[in-house]
């Protein structure tokens, strides 16, 4: 008997998966460079294209954290819905930047709600030590969430506040994300803190078994406190000291703000943390929720915008975009990482042709490679539309913020890659108040000192072989 049929069989086999396999891509019905993406990776590379594609090419959260969040969304919406003046947006809210909080409020039905008080804090010792005083004083619940929880440094010092806050009778829940926070959620001091009561969650957790019943690279990547549903903190700072964290690594410092808010923001914020911790338990708790309530004293009107596999597809984007495309006067980006999608980086160049300031502020050393040289690769583009690009020279600038004209500010975990605006849970919060623009100014005008402006004429006499490694990073950029 002859097996000379076999190498035929196996080509037809072949041919019939990569067929099969970029019809599947074409219906996705995902952005052009995302998908053309996808199948220059199947047609070049197809055994290793066939595998990235099973593992990371479709934002498949898992069968039962979707089913669960389907039945959540519909209770979160009750609750959502007893918030009282949800209309606050048809009188307090400059017709300019109405359609940006319009769109949070119509697609998640997260109102935009007045009566707060509000702290900016860029320096991490003043983190650490307003953290520190709130979680002495807290008397009914904990909750942190966090991409990484790093016991080193003054993390101690929030570690030991949450184990005696827990002995007081408070309840205490850390959501840690299983990748970012893998060290900790196997080490002695985890086990030290679940043994005096405190819950601690591994969330997306990750494994070698898992990867084929849900993507292993969807991550969540916020960084929230909440206090008793009346203090809350959110930004992009990890629970994570600067003077420790990754020091040997030759980035850091790591540059971040956290934004401590005092008001109704906080019960939403808290709402938020429940609805993950259901997500991943399906064990509800209802006990913590409150229902906030606006005031209608204080300027800071504020919104939360929380995003992930488990809500609209694209609110985050179709929020940044609307926006920019709604700037009237200037818009400050100061991101990390900057890889955009075709629509993000065309709504840039389209406001800087209408003759406002925009402003890119990226850290000058990375900790990608990868993705280092894809948002170098967008620089010649940006430089010759008139946006200003500056390079951080003091450490790894790890703020996110989007600020436009002289009123609104996008602040907290995304990250301005495909990554953080289509993959991982992240939170954002949106505020249109003068003396908030004001303060986040003054912070992205300390980072502006310490930077270095680039030059279109100076960026075109890079070395060559840089140009080839950015654009060939650039056509993995649909898939960063």
């Amino acid at each position: 008997m002859t097996w000379d049929w076999l190498p035929t069989l196996g080509l037809w086999l072949y041919i019939a998966l990569l067929i099969a396999l970029s019809f599947r891509i074409l219906m996705r019905r995902r952005s052009v460079g995302v998908t053309l993406a996808w199948l220059l990776l199947i047609y070049i590379l197809p055994l290793v294209g066939f595998g990235f594609y099973l593992l990371f090419g479709e934002r498949y959260l898992g069968r039962l954290r979707a089913k669960r969040a389907l039945v959540q969304n519909r209770f979160y919406n009750q609750w959502l819905e007893q918030v009282v003046e949800r209309d606050a947006l048809n009188t307090l809210i400059d017709a300019p930047l109405r359609p940006v909080m319009e769109l949070t409020l119509g697609s998640l039905k997260l109102p935009a709600l007045r009566g707060h008080n509000w702290q900016l804090l860029s320096d991490p010792g003043s983190v650490f030590d307003t953290l520190l005083n709130d979680l002495s004083q807290a008397e009914d619940w904990i909750f942190m969430e966090f991409y990484i929880l790093e016991p080193e440094g003054r993390v101690e010092e929030v570690l030991s506040a949450l184990t005696a806050a827990r002995i007081r009778g408070v309840s205490v829940y850390l959501l840690l994300d299983s990748v970012g926070s893998n060290r900790f959620l196997h080490s002695k001091r985890m086990r030290q803190m679940t043994d005096a009561g405190i819950e601690v969650l591994d969330v997306m957790h990750a494994n070698i078994l898992r990867m084929f019943l849900q993507r292993i690279d969807l991550r969540q990547h916020r960084k929230l406190i909440s206090i008793d549903n009346r203090i809350a903190y959110n930004g992009s700072m990890n629970l994570a000291d600067p003077d420790w964290f990754k020091k040997h690594s030759g980035f850091g410092p790591w540059i971040d703000v956290m934004v401590r808010v005092e008001g109704p923001m906080a019960a939403i914020i808290q709402g938020t943390m429940i609805f993950d911790w259901e997500m991943e338990t399906g064990h509800r708790l209802t006990n913590a929720l409150s229902w906030p309530e606006s005031a209608s004293d204080g300027p800071a009107l504020m919104q939360f915008l929380p995003t992930g596999p488990a809500f609209d597809d694209d609110i985050l984007l179709q929020v940044l975009l609307t926006a920019i495309h709604n700037a009237q006067h200037r818009v400050i980006i100061t991101t990390p990482y900057f890889v955009p999608d075709e629509s993000l980086l065309q709504a840039l160049k389209s406001v800087a042709r209408r003759g406002l300031e925009v402003t890119l502020l990226v850290p000058r050393r990375l900790d990608s490679h990868l993705a280092k040289y894809a948002s170098r690769s967008f620089y010649d583009e940006l430089l010759s539309h008139g946006i200003n690009i500056l390079r951080f020279e003091g450490g790894l600038l790890h703020t996110k913020s989007v600020i436009i004209d002289d009123h609104l500010v996008l602040v907290g975990s995304v990250n301005l890659d495909m990554r953080s605006l289509w993959l991982n849970f992240e939170a954002t919060l949106v505020v249109d108040d003068p003396a908030f623009c004001n303060a986040m100014n003054a912070v992205v005008g300390e980072y502006k000192h310490s930077s270095h402006r680039l030059e279109l004429k100076q960026w075109r006499q890079r070395r060559f072989h840089k140009r080839v490694l950015e654009n060939l990073a650039q056509l993995a950029s649909p898939l960063l």
